[in-house]
């Protein structure tokens, strides 16, 4: 299985972090964002890759700067219980 990158990781916190702050569904964003719920599911458990056009209109949806989405938290750990 493949270890996601701590880049991977701080975006899938934020988003699902800043999506719940909204009152937001997977579906919710998805709509709004114009890509598939099943990816935005992907994209909070660190399992895919991400395009910077796609990370602006997730953004946008959830009325976030696109940076914001791409950074450190402590809620990430690394595999062996370290925080990143």
């Amino acid at each position: 299985m493949m270890i996601p990158t701590p880049e991977r990781e701080y975006l899938a916190a934020n988003l699902k972090r800043a999506r719940h702050a909204r009152g937001l569904t997977q579906d919710d964003i998805a709509a709004m964002s114009g890509v598939n719920r099943a990816y935005v599911s992907e994209l909070e458990r660190a399992r895919r890759n991400i395009g910077i056009d796609c990370i602006g209109r997730i953004a946008a949806a959830l009325d976030v700067p696109a940076a914001s989405l791409l950074l450190p938290t402590e809620t990430v750990r690394r595999p062996r219980g370290r925080l990143i």
